[in-house]
């Protein structure tokens, strides 16, 4: 029979591990991208890499987070984090020893959202693209609700500016209308569905 005493000791150094560290660990997965793409990623000072990425990153409140690119103005921010459900479960099980463990591992900390998609400005005087590529993708991902339902109602405000940026003729609007519908249909992620866009439409 096992020494109740090894038994308390144990249950001491699991508990004092912190749920939420064994349970969701120290560091999650975040997705960032950009449009345009390969601009590099700081989080916290460190140098992630370039987007589209997905790294884990270590679990505490306050870090600063930065996109650059040469030729855009740089996008900084700081990374949302809400507190880890564990944590709570973590009070209860392990006392004041656990959840101080999490507090200084950082685990009770969870980044909301954990994906970050930043379209980076031009460093110009305007700050306004001239690509109809760029400008597709900005207005595919910034009203992407109300463009969506437009599609779908045959037309609007944001569907006309996307009609006119393809070239099409008049005659064709109604047609061409039906057939970005279907791609917005098909297609949930809105960066994929203006990369579709562009590429059915052979946007240069």
């Amino acid at each position: 029979m096992k020494s109740p005493l090894l038994i308390t000791l144990a249950a001491i150094a699991f508990l004092s591990t912190g749920c939420a560290s064994v349970v969701s660990g120290t560091d999650q997965k975040v997705t960032f991208n950009s449009e345009p793409e390969a601009a590099t990623v700081t989080v916290a000072g460190r140098v992630l890499g370039k987007t589209p990425l997905t790294v884990p990153v270590d679990r505490a409140s306050n870090q600063s987070l930065t996109f650059e690119k040469e030729g855009y103005k740089t996008y900084t921010a700081q990374l949302s984090t809400t507190t880890n459900p564990w944590f709570f479960g973590n009070i209860v099980i392990g006392g004041l020893v656990g959840s101080t463990t999490d507090g200084v591992s950082g685990a009770i900390h969870e980044f909301s959202p954990d994906q970050y998609f930043v379209t980076l400005k031009p460093d110009t005087p305007t700050g306004i693209s001239t690509s109809k590529k760029r400008q597709i993708k900005e207005i595919v991902i910034a009203f992407s609700d109300e463009l969506r339902h437009q599609l779908a109602m045959g037309g609007g405000e944001k569907v006309d500016t996307i009609v006119h940026l393809l070239g099409v003729n008049a005659s064709q609007k109604a047609t061409t209308i039906r057939a970005l519908n279907q791609l917005a249909l098909a297609t949930e992620n809105d960066l994929d569905l203006a990369k579709t866009i562009i590429a059915v439409y052979d946007v240069q």
